[in-house]
């Protein structure tokens, strides 16, 4: 008799990924997730005790691979290389961009990390070296509406435009210039780094 197969967590995480990559997250049952890896549901819930565990373990995979492609736009000013993997993301990654952007989960929490790190690059650059944390914090969360708007875009189809660079430029920054030119810093998603609200 041949030995069992064993199914570590990251095997089953990884195989959940690509379900959710190639068909999207309502693919993603224990069942379908089961016959991609080839055995029962037992060893899914071995590695996560519940789906909404799964779940949310996918999630962060799936922000770090988001992240993974911010990271690779390179740019003198980070909100707009953040802007074009942005971009790139909605248009290479349709399925992963629906499961994190475009569907009701209660982890939205997750993304502060990755606003955290965009606002201490920022403080690095000269235009937005004299703001605050605070400050910088709320241009990034105007330019986020931007950009989640454009990547909606991108996503439907209805955007057909791959200059991403260019996109950027002409429709998210000017919001940043006009909070610079205006000093209006309030943040849309009432949220501040520093606990202010």
């Amino acid at each position: 008799m041949p030995p069992k197969t064993r199914f570590s967590s990251d095997r089953v995480l990884s195989s959940a990924f690509e379900l959710v990559r190639v068909h999207g997250v309502e693919h993603l049952t224990a069942r379908t997730l089961a016959e991609h890896l080839g055995c029962s549901t037992a060893p899914i819930f071995r590695s996560y005790p519940s789906m909404d565990a799964l779940f949310e373990a996918l999630m962060d995979k799936i922000i770090g691979f988001f992240l993974e492609r911010l990271e690779q736009t390179h740019h003198d000013n980070p909100l707009v290389g953040a802007g074009i993997g942005w971009l790139r993301f909605a248009a290479e990654e349709p399925c992963l961009y629906e499961a994190v952007f475009l569907r009701m989960h209660p982890w939205s929490g997750k993304w502060w990390p990755i606003r955290e790190l965009w606002v201490h690059r920022m403080g690095r650059v000269d235009d937005y070296m004299g703001l605050s944390e605070s400050e910088r914090n709320a241009l990034v969360g105007r330019a986020s509406i931007v950009m989640h708007g454009l990547g909606l875009e991108i996503w439907s189809g209805r955007l057909q435009r791959k200059d991403f660079e260019a996109l950027v430029f002409d429709l998210a920054m000017p919001v940043v210039e006009s909070a610079l030119i205006s000093g209006r810093f309030d943040d849309p998603h009432g949220r501040s780094l520093c606990g202010e609200s």
